[in-house]
């Protein structure tokens, strides 16, 4: 018999509970998405080669994923029934691509398309039929490196960073627009990630780092809330390869992705390398994903406890 995502969860064991977190990873180069219980020990998973950039467990215990095929120009979103069975497949038009799929509150997603004449904001249904098409930049130097996961704020807004630029919009920076692609904000910095905080703030992830930092919190006003930097890892003796996605729990806690990628790694020499790594706004570690627990990156990681349930309003992500 089949066994649905949620009774897979169920299953874990109240002592693996207490050790630390039941968590879904995805990501590029992560061999799939995947269902990991609190021991590390992998629950589920569905192979795949395909660059899985943004992925969810969503409250109905199905799945949503991003796909990206580079060298075959397909990209779009996979939504997955609680069994495990593809409800259906959305994808963007033909050499375009996406790394996006966050849920929206009308049950659809958003999708960031990337082409070489300009970037979009996409909205899609539940169902997976397109609902909204809103261009917010002119042609990207670099398709494949343009948007990696955007995201709708409350307010209605749009956030994305840029890997690379579009049009005169200049990359390694994080930008708003308003519902109709009215360019709101330019951030000074962020090159994968931003999520728009209950606070009022703006959470980035930097990438390989930016002026030392990992991650930014920035105030409405651009000044900085809070930040990891590489002197908080070395002193905490980690060391991180990259920062692609993120979550910032209703406890103020924020899990960081660590993937390997470059040679320039930030934080202690030598030091520890986890998957994803849970820390304080002390800055202190409390939780990590081992190496061990896979020989994959886990650049989209989502918590799947009380504290980073999908059903919860402090899921942020």
């Amino acid at each position: 018999m089949r066994k649905t995502l949620m009774g897979l969860l169920a299953g874990v064991s109240a002592s693996a509970l207490a050790a630390g977190h039941p968590f879904f990873a995805a990501g590029w180069k992560s061999g799939g998405p995947a269902i990991y219980d609190a021991a590390f020990k992998k629950q589920w998973q569905l192979e795949s080669a395909d660059e899985l950039t943004d992925g969810w467990v969503l409250p109905d215990g199905g799945i949503v994923y991003s796909f990206s095929k580079r060298k075959e120009g397909i990209a779009g979103v996979v939504r997955l029934d609680p069994e495990k069975n593809k409800r259906w497949e959305y994808r963007v038009a033909p050499g375009h691509d996406n790394h996006s799929c966050q849920p929206l509150p009308h049950g659809g997603f958003l999708l960031g398309e990337c082409g070489k004449e300009a970037l979009w904001m996409v909205e899609i249904d539940r169902d997976g039929k397109p609902l909204k098409r809103v261009k917010v930049a002119d042609a990207p130097l670099d398709l494949h490196h343009a948007f990696r996961a955007v995201r709708k704020t409350p307010q209605g807004t749009y956030l994305g960073t840029l890997m690379k630029g579009a049009g005169k919009l200049k990359g390694g920076h994080a930008y708003e627009w308003d519902a109709n692609g009215t360019l709101l904000r330019t951030f000074p910095s962020g090159s994968f990630h931003a999520v728009r905080l209950p606070n009022g703030n703006t959470l980035v992830s930097e990438g390989s780092g930016t002026d030392g930092r990992v991650m930014t919190e920035y105030a409405p006003d651009d000044s900085i809330a809070w930040a990891l930097t590489g002197e908080d890892l070395e002193a905490a003796g980690l060391q991180i390869g990259m920062v692609c996605g993120f979550q910032r729990l209703p406890n103020g806690h924020t899990v960081v992705s660590n993937v390997k990628h470059g040679k320039n790694p930030l934080g202690a020499r030598n030091g520890a390398s986890p998957k994803a790594f849970e820390v304080t706004p002390n800055k202190k570690i409390v939780w990590k994903v081992p190496a061990s627990a896979s020989p994959h990156n886990m650049g989209s990681i989502q918590l799947l406890d009380d504290r980073g349930n999908p059903s919860n309003a402090g899921n942020l992500r």
